[in-house]
């Protein structure tokens, strides 16, 4: 028996559509960073740069948790970054360090908000500002609903 597949344009899931736009999106800014010089970087390095930017100082511990990877992981995440001279790591005791910007982390910060804003004015452009400002208010209640329900 043969199934007809439906495009999953129309069909993804509200979590699976959210997931895919996050990929896409990532990966846009991914390119933008890579062609304005940055370095060494990849998908799961850059979702690591608005924590990090949020918080100031934080601890890999608390990254980690934050973006849902082990701690080997983030382990091998940092010392990446460290080796690119995006963030440094601050000893504030001797068990643990923090996580902190450079100014090249903040150069990165900073390009990276700039491809994003470009990219909602063309989307203002292709859909209007309210539209896109609805979206955006929808997609933070979706969020909250998410986080503070159980």
């Amino acid at each position: 028996m043969k199934f007809k597949l439906m495009s999953t344009r129309f069909t993804m899931s509200l979590c699976f559509l959210s997931m895919e736009t996050s990929k896409v999106f990532n990966k846009r800014i991914l390119e933008s960073l890579e062609k304005s010089g940055f370095e060494g970087l990849s998908e799961a390095l850059i979702v690591l740069f608005p924590y990090i930017y949020e918080e100031q100082i934080i601890t890999s511990a608390k990254l980690a948790k934050k973006v849902g990877y082990s701690r080997q992981a983030m382990h091998k995440n940092i010392k990446k970054l460290v080796d690119f001279e995006y963030i440094i790591l601050v000893s504030h005791n001797e068990k643990e360090k923090s996580i902190e910007l450079t100014s090249k982390g903040l150069e990165l910060i900073n390009k990276a908000n700039e491809y994003i804003s470009n990219v909602e004015k063309d989307l203002s452009k292709l859909i209007g500002k309210k539209e896109l400002d609805k979206y955006k208010e929808t997609q933070s209640k979706i969020y909250e609903y998410l986080e503070n329900t159980k």
